[in-house]
């Protein structure tokens, strides 16, 4: 079974890398979206704001993890690999939405 220092350091790398690709990924979009209607810019803007979310839920996972006691932080591991999944499918989705065009 891993410990919690074990899915901290491989929550906060997943989380680390997710941010580097997005920071590419949003350069890229935002250049995009100057060239498309208003619509579909806002709809960019919604999903990001989604994503900007979900990385601080997984940003305040990540610190309740790190806080918690070598007893307690079992208890957290479902929150924070649930708060993972959710900021991973927003980044898809986030990413792939311009992609399509």
């Amino acid at each position: 079974m891993i410990d919690k220092d074990e899915l901290l350091k491989q929550m906060k790398k997943k989380f680390d890398d997710l941010n580097y690709r997005w920071n590419i990924e949003r350069n890229k979009l935002e250049a995009k979206a100057q060239h498309e209607s208003a619509d579909v810019i806002k709809k960019f803007e919604e999903k990001r704001e989604v994503l900007r979310q979900y990385q601080t839920q997984m940003k305040d996972r990540l610190k309740e993890l790190d806080a918690a006691g070598e007893n307690a932080w079992g208890d957290l591991k479902d929150g924070v690999e649930d708060a993972w999944k959710s900021l991973a499918g927003a980044f898809d989705k986030a990413t792939s939405h311009f992609k399509k065009k």
